[in-house]
């Protein structure tokens, strides 16, 4: 079957209620479906990567369709053989319910494709969604309803974490560098303010008549008393304070 030609902007986003409860019971039934864009294939006898050249939609989603026969893996069974030559579809989890109109029209079962033979397969990234018809839905009692399974079969991408990396020793560096930098700065401020005081201090001093002798200062204990010494560089006495006299 040759590929559809379709409008340009089409997508073709099915949910399960749309695929079972419309397509796969159409199918089934024998009933016309308005366009025909899921081809039928024996799926289990292809490659997952062989089934995108099978397909009737060219999608940029990594999705595609197919209504495939169940081909039972014992005459007399249920199970379905999903061996392919180089591997086998894999089912994982519980099946699901699929729901139209509060009533249940079908089941969703969840397959992942391994590489090699069981149990030993390699594991990949493609998965597939297989959809069954419940037996209510079938208009027939000849049980046709396992005689088709709606598969959509897609790949995953794989997802990377993006890496932080971290600052490099030379950025680190000029971190240090600038935290220098700005302490000498502030540091320079501060010795400029302090020159500006002292500065401002010692004109004062100057244009003051108050001599201050600064060179030496000693205070001597005795019993009784506190006095308070201070000599010039000359050794003269200059002041003599008793405790008895202050502040009287």
């Amino acid at each position: 079957m040759a590929p559809v030609a379709l409008p340009p902007g089409f997508r073709f986003h099915p949910t399960d209620e749309e695929l079972v409860a419309y397509y796969l019971r159409r199918k089934i039934n024998g009933h016309k479906i308005d366009l025909e864009i899921i081809p039928e294939i024996d799926l289990y006898q292809f490659e997952p990567w062989e089934l995108p050249s099978k397909s009737l939609l060219p999608s940029n989603d990594l999705e595609w369709y197919y209504f495939s026969p169940r081909d039972r893996k014992y005459p007399n069974g249920s199970r379905t053989n999903r061996a392919t030559k180089a591997g086998y579809w894999k089912s994982t989890g519980k099946d699901r319910k699929v729901n139209s109109e509060m009533r249940n029209v079908g089941m969703k079962k969840t397959l992942v494709y391994y590489q090699g033979r069981a149990p030993n397969g390699l594991r990949t990234d493609w998965v597939m969604h297989e959809y069954r018809l419940d037996e209510t839905e079938c208009q027939t009692n000849s049980g046709f309803q396992d005689a088709y399974a709606l598969c959509r079969v897609l790949k995953k991408t794989p997802t990377t974490i993006p890496k932080v990396s971290s600052p490099s020793s030379q950025d680190n560096s000029s971190f240090i560098d600038i935290n220098i930098q700005m302490s000498s700065d502030n540091n320079d401020s501060s010795v400029r303010i302090v020159d500006m005081y002292s500065e401002s201090r010692s004109d004062d001093f100057e244009t003051s008549d108050f001599s201050v002798p600064i060179e030496r200062c000693s205070t001597s204990l005795t019993q009784g008393s506190s006095s308070s010494l201070c000599e010039v560089g000359d050794g003269q006495w200059l002041q003599y304070l008793n405790e008895e006299e202050d502040f009287y």
